[in-house]
């Protein structure tokens, strides 16, 4: 066996003698009960115990935001979060329709063979804040400064610079029903992009599949007080534009040319909370709500931390147990304007309070709490919480970590995990719960002393 496997193997997550009693208690069926004899075909008798965990609200400030089919743009206050104004940055490109120039072969001139008629943006939006009732919505497009770069890596910190005005929506909308917002372009940019289209499409050096056109951004206006999320890998988030013939005698005929948002693309958030709930909040610090409660809302950069420490008394009193299922159990406030936010995962807290963003591409194993699978397998697999079946509490389950922890802390004064990839020993107190998802609208709000972790065990011989 490689030393690599050596490292990665069970022997190294269980203590020696309890691998062979996985096939019996890993996957168990879960009790309230404490103590309760489980027909497992053994004498085994399963215990129980929950411990509630201490939470705190942290706030991380600046997160990846281009990684997801999607973008918002808009307006969204709230009384706990304060004003948050989001902008949309993204590239387009030419997807398939005629282009309104071609060589004439007799002269090889060019002439126009399509007039303009008009542009139009269609967006589908897969999510509006507040998520029902009747919000007015107000952006405009414009033309970027500086292009997006197709290789580099946005964060929801930075605010591009804008030039040229393309157009605006303006509307009251359905913020459940509505999930169409299309506009027309300006006339003038319209038609300075028509003719540069017919440029394109005139020039035997240029092919219009490969053009990168100017970068454009969604910005909102005064007005807007909702926040849209536009779905970019729908069909009917486009630009069409429409052509008709320029001879007279080809009448009642239209033809359409098509560009999709499918290159680059982030969100810049601009956060004020000077008349939030979290107003004081420091970045990586923490900050308790006199309610107890705890936030995950990606959309204003706070999270949830929960401090796992105190388990480690139940360790020492406890020195040779087999954990069969760990669970971590959230309970949450319902809202009206806001959907929850199921799932996320466990970051490790470093001892300084950060946490290492990129984990889910590099080092996730130290950095992140696996599934069981992912351990098993050695496959990137990060524990993702969900509903329970009640869809009243979130549910994490990752048994494999709580084992690997508990042996590790065994020896330790404190509680302390080991790289199951390269061998690393890492302290860890607090666990931070980040979104699957990048930019996303939905947000949790945990209540007090509503996060637990529920353990079950059996004691065994060495």
């Amino acid at each position: 066996m490689s030393l690599l496997a050596k490292k990665l193997s069970l022997k190294n997550i269980l203590k020696p003698g309890l691998i062979m009693l996985i096939p019996v208690f890993f996957g168990c069926d879960s009790s309230d009960d404490i103590g309760v004899k489980y027909n497992l075909g053994t004498d085994a008798s399963v215990k129980f115990q929950e411990f509630t965990l201490p939470a705190t609200n942290t706030y991380i400030d600046s997160l990846r935001t281009d990684g997801e089919t999607r973008i918002l743009v808009g307006n969204y206050t709230d009384p706990l979060i304060g004003n948050v104004s989001a902008e949309g940055y993204l590239q387009y490109f030419y997807a398939s329709g005629p282009l309104p120039r071609q060589r004439d072969t007799d002269d090889q001139t060019f002439t126009d063979t399509l007039k303009l008629d008009s542009i139009i943006v269609v967006l589908e939006t897969n999510a509006n804040i507040p998520s029902q009732g009747n919000s007015m919505q107000e952006f405009s497009m414009y033309e970027l400064q500086d292009s997006l770069i197709s290789s580099a890596i946005y964060l929801s910190s930075l605010q591009q610079t804008t030039e040229t005005l393309a157009g605006t929506y303006n509307g009251t909308i359905d913020t459940a029903a509505d999930t169409i917002l299309s506009f027309k372009l300006d006339d003038a940019f319209a038609q300075s992009f028509f003719d540069n289209i017919s440029s394109i499409a005139g020039d035997p050096d240029q092919t219009i599949a490969s053009t990168i056109f100017k970068s454009i951004g969604f910005v909102p206006g005064a007005s807007s007080e909702t926040i849209s999320s536009i779905d970019l890998a729908s069909d009917t988030t486009r630009v069409v534009m429409y052509m008709s013939p320029v001879s007279a005698e080809s009448k009642d005929t239209t033809y359409l040319t098509y560009f999709r948002f499918n290159g680059k693309h982030y969100s810049y958030l601009n956060r004020d909370r000077s008349s939030s709930q979290i107003a004081s909040i420091q970045e990586f610090q923490d900050l308790d709500l006199p309610t107890g409660e705890t936030i995950i809302d990606p959309l204003a950069g706070v999270t949830t931390s929960v401090s796992i420490a105190g388990i480690k008394d139940f360790f020492d009193d406890n020195p040779n147990i087999l954990i069969n299922n760990a669970t971590l159990s959230f309970e949450f406030e319902p809202e009206n304007d806001r959907e929850t936010l199921p799932r996320f995962m466990n970051f490790f807290r470093r001892t300084d309070g950060r946490i290492f963003g990129p984990a889910t591409a590099s080092n996730p194993y130290g950095n992140i709490v696996m599934a069981d699978n992912g351990y098993l397998t050695l496959q990137s697999e990060p524990a993702a919480s969900g509903f329970n079946s009640d869809e009243d509490k979130i549910i994490l389950s990752s048994t494999l970590f709580y084992q690997q922890l508990y042996q590790q802390s065994q020896d330790s004064t404190s509680l302390v995990y080991q790289n199951p990839i390269g061998g690393a020993i890492i302290p860890i107190d607090e666990l931070v719960t980040i979104s699957t998802a990048d930019v996303i609208l939905q947000r949790s709000i945990f209540k007090n002393n509503g996060i637990k972790l529920r353990l079950y065990y059996t004691e065994v011989e060495r």
